[in-house]
């Protein structure tokens, strides 16, 4: 049944993503059959042919090549790239710069960056590279038994990408050929709680596929009602961190395994996480992976992670820096692959609290702690933890009831964060009426307003 999604429906009714993909997918498929040897020198081949042409075809990176002296055939596999970082500032003010004079506008397809911690910048992707990422993450999903055709709900909190009121041709295409539902979780209320419930038992999809937090939160609420609901073979989860705690609460509420994805808007699905070492696995075959030191956390050492997209020949993107942080496991992975891997993927950097010694306290670290402590919140319902300065706090909340009620709820947050934070803070709080999600979708729980400083502050 795959097959014919894939040969016949998709590449006849969405050639502009889909043509050639059983093609794609087959070339993929051959990579994963070499040797590891094999795969690193295909890796190198296709890095050096990135470099090239940035080099032959932009005009940003002929400028920046010739002013380190660095010219790609010199370029060796496990040598640094000897070139900045690309930052999203980069991208906004040398945008047209970085477009390859190798294709014509009408061979160009115009996309955004996310815009969660900035406003969005344009990218550009050639077509043959926009059809191999959609091959990429289709060859991802499989490793989860997911493949086009499989019944799969959408749980997804930027409804600009969800077609959510679509007209009968489109239903009939969408649901009764794909087998794609769509839920939109642009707003969270008990209605539209409910409506996603209604769907899941409705079409009962062997997948659910969408953000980590909110199907932590329609677990919670299929759990409230107390009553049997259908459960799938797999969710796979993605466009933010998960925490283990929501991973344990979402894979014993729905008693199937959780699978964790990264990709973003700038560089498309990239990686997928095994079973064996639960550990995100970056494809060679579609990015060249770099991680920067960013200093030391409660966890262990953090990482900037900087890509080099392998697959957009469009707008070159050469050590690009997603702005996400990780940590890494230096022990081989359980699973056997040398596949670039991560342990957990911290968030934006923005989501990470630096202290006046020079360390962190990472955002999704405190979002576990709250997650301990949440099954005891009868009143918050929402809540937004800024850093202000270096050892100023402000709480932003969502609450209903008896102040002293709630007061004593926000008292006990304030205890589990400044056990983490293992230093006097300065709190300020503010009672809003809802917490806002951005334009990606996601509500941002942790933020930092905060530069990190260079050395230890005295405080």
């Amino acid at each position: 049944m795959a097959w014919i999604h894939n040969a016949i429906i998709l590449p006849l009714l969405e050639p502009e993503r889909h043509r050639g993909l059983v093609r794609r997918l087959r070339k993929i498929e051959r990579f994963e059959s070499l040797s590891s040897d094999e795969q690193r020198q295909f890796q190198e081949k296709k890095l050096r042919s990135i470099l090239q042409h940035a080099y032959q075809t932009t005009p940003y990176y002929r400028r920046l090549f010739d002013d380190k002296g660095f010219h790609p055939t010199a370029w060796r596999l496990g040598r640094p790239l000897p070139v900045p970082v690309l930052t999203r500032d980069l991208l906004r003010v040398n945008g047209d710069d970085l477009r390859s004079r190798a294709f014509p506008d009408a061979m160009l397809r115009k996309a955004t960056t996310g815009g969660t911690t900035s406003a969005p910048v344009a990218i550009w992707r050639d077509v043959e590279g926009l059809r191999d990422k959609t091959a990429m993450q289709y060859h991802l999903n499989r490793y989860s038994g997911f493949d086009q055709g499989t019944s799969v709900l959408t749980i997804w909190g930027a409804e600009r990408d969800l077609t959510l009121n679509p007209g009968w041709k489109w239903r009939l295409y969408e649901q009764r050929l794909m087998r794609r539902y769509n839920a939109g979780a642009g707003q969270l209320s008990e209605a539209v709680l409910a409506s996603f419930a209604e769907k899941l038992n409705r079409y009962r999809p062997r997948i659910i596929f969408g953000y980590a937090a909110t199907i932590g939160i329609f677990a919670d609420y299929l759990l409230s009602l107390n009553r049997p609901f259908h459960k799938p073979s797999r969710l796979i989860v993605t466009a933010e961190p998960i925490t283990p705690e929501i991973h344990e609460k979402i894979e014993r509420t729905f008693e199937c395994p959780v699978t964790e994805h990264y990709g973003s808007r700038d560089i498309g699905m990239v990686a997928a996480q095994c079973d064996e070492g639960h550990r995100l696995h970056f494809h060679p075959a579609a990015c060249y992976v770099e991680l920067i030191d960013s200093g030391q956390t409660t966890e262990g050492p953090m990482y900037r992670l900087v890509i080099t997209d392998l697959l957009n020949r469009g707008m070159p993107m050469i050590r690009y820096d997603t702005d996400d942080c990780v940590l890494v496991e230096d022990t081989p992975c359980a699973c056997g692959s040398w596949f670039p891997s991560v342990k957990t993927v911290l968030g934006r950097a923005v989501d990470n609290f630096p202290l006046p010694d020079g360390s962190f306290v990472t955002g999704i670290a405190v979002t576990a702690a709250v997650a301990r402590i949440r099954e005891g919140f009868l009143h918050v319902r929402q809540i937004q933890l800024i850093q202000k300065g270096i050892l100023h706090l402000h709480l932003r909340y969502v609450a209903e009831g008896e102040l002293i009620d709630i007061l004593a709820e926000l008292k006990r947050f304030r205890e589990e964060v400044e056990k983490l934070f293992q230093v006097q803070m300065r709190w300020t709080t503010e009672r809003v009426t809802e917490i806002r999600r951005e334009r990606s979708g996601k509500i941002r729980f942790c933020i930092s307003e905060v530069s990190a400083p260079g050395r230890p502050v005295a405080v």
